[in-house]
């Protein structure tokens, strides 16, 4: 388990002491820590997991950092099936050092407890079982989300607001970066700058940047979130650059890349596994496969924040419980019709928020009826109006 991706020295290449801080252990993981602590305990961070194999980064005892492998003590194994969290990529640790075996070229350990999450990047793991709701940890303590999204034929609004709904959900800031923007026209038949527009658009105060990697165009444009001890994580579909941005945020080939299907723009998963690296600036970005299904694992909240216009405009409707479809005075059916919701951006919400639903339920068994209910009008209502103004266009002919 090769960790070469990780810097220990300045961007001029002077050693420091008590780099653990540059890996984001600040003040609040500090008391966490010391709370759990025992004898022969050293802090560390998840940089890898391959094969119930963890890479970690660890404060020695001279106070200099340096690389460590750990496995799951017995104990944490056995929590683990009460439902005490699994480390993730990101996750800060207690980690039991052992002797080193003689020959053995970095130390191990006994990763015996995981520490409170900052933030947890979660999406619903694919497949379902009756009763049980599977879901999977993305990246932990993470405090940027770069959505990743390729201005080719696989552009979509869709996909990016399913990713917007994680981020807020998991207390993330999101920045959608979009690369390949020097292919935008040829691709996509539109501009840079509109895509631009139509992404910023997907949420109120959302920023978004466009890109060309290979190039390095565009990139002094993400410093504001690359400082020293802070998280990004990549997230997007195969093909859409991540690890062609990580390259070159990091100057150096870091992770491999392949060439897109030229007739579908689909790529490869060239990243296999999630890994934490340091760039030159002192930031940390986890790299991370490219999602093919992106299971929501969110709650009303975090609907709300993704479609702010929406729900303003439910707000605004005469009835309470609208269901949005034939009722009078429905302010979103309104907005569809003159134009100013589109209805794409209204489908999306839809789907997602039957999804929220969905997981309500499954938590929570007695919001269940009310959550079922109120998205099967909303969905019969939204049949009947289409009904309805099918029929009017009919006879319009």
């Amino acid at each position: 388990m090769p960790f070469i991706n990780v810097q220990f020295a300045d961007p001029d290449g002077a050693p420091r002491r008590d780099m653990l801080r540059d890996f984001g252990f600040d003040e609040t993981f500090l008391k966490d820590y010391l709370e759990i602590q025992l004898p022969g305990d050293l802090p560390a961070r998840v940089v890898e997991v391959q094969r119930g194999r963890y890479g970690l980064v660890v404060r020695g005892r001279d106070g200099m950092v340096q690389e460590a492998e750990g496995t799951l003590s017995g104990r944490l194994l056995h929590e683990a099936e009460g439902g005490y969290p699994l480390p993730s990529v990101g996750d800060w640790v207690a980690l039991k050092m052992e002797d080193r075996a003689e020959g053995s070229a970095r130390p191990e350990g006994s990763i015996r407890a995981v520490l409170p999450r900052r933030s947890a990047f979660m999406r619903r793991a694919p497949g379902d079982r009756p009763g049980q709701l599977p879901t999977q940890v993305l990246a932990a303590n993470v405090d940027t989300a770069f959505i990743v999204a390729a201005a080719d034929a696989r552009w979509s609004p869709r996909r990016i607001e399913r990713y917007l709904t994680l981020a807020y959900e998991a207390g993330v800031e999101p920045v959608v970066v979009i690369t390949k923007a020097d292919l935008a026209q040829e691709l996509t038949g539109r501009t840079g700058a509109e895509l631009l527009e139509e992404a910023e658009g997907l949420s109120p105060g959302l920023q978004a940047v466009l890109v060309c990697a290979p190039e390095a165009q565009g990139l002094e444009s993400l410093s504001p979130w690359l400082k020293i001890g802070k998280t990004v994580v990549l997230l997007g579909s195969s093909g859409a650059g991540k690890s062609t941005l990580l390259n070159a945020l990091a100057g150096h080939q870091l992770a491999a890349t392949q060439e897109v299907r030229s007739d579908d723009s689909r790529g490869r998963h060239t990243t296999t596994h999630r890994e934490l690296f340091r760039l030159p600036s002192g930031a940390l970005v986890i790299d991370s496969p490219g999602l093919r299904e992106v299971q929501v694992l969110a709650g009303e909240d975090a609907l709300a924040e993704t479609f702010g216009d929406i729900e303003a405009l439910a707000a605004s409707c005469r009835f309470r419980d609208c269901a949005h479809g034939l009722e009078p005075g429905c302010a979103v059916r309104a907005a569809l019709e003159s134009g100013e919701l589109d209805r794409g951006r209204y489908e999306g919400w839809r789907k997602i928020g039957r999804e929220v639903a969905y997981l309500a339920a499954k938590e929570d068994p007695r919001l269940a009826a009310a959550q079922a209910d109120r998205w099967r009008q909303i969905n019969k209502s939204m049949r009947g109006y289409t009904k309805e103004r099918r029929s009017i266009q009919g006879k319009a002919r």
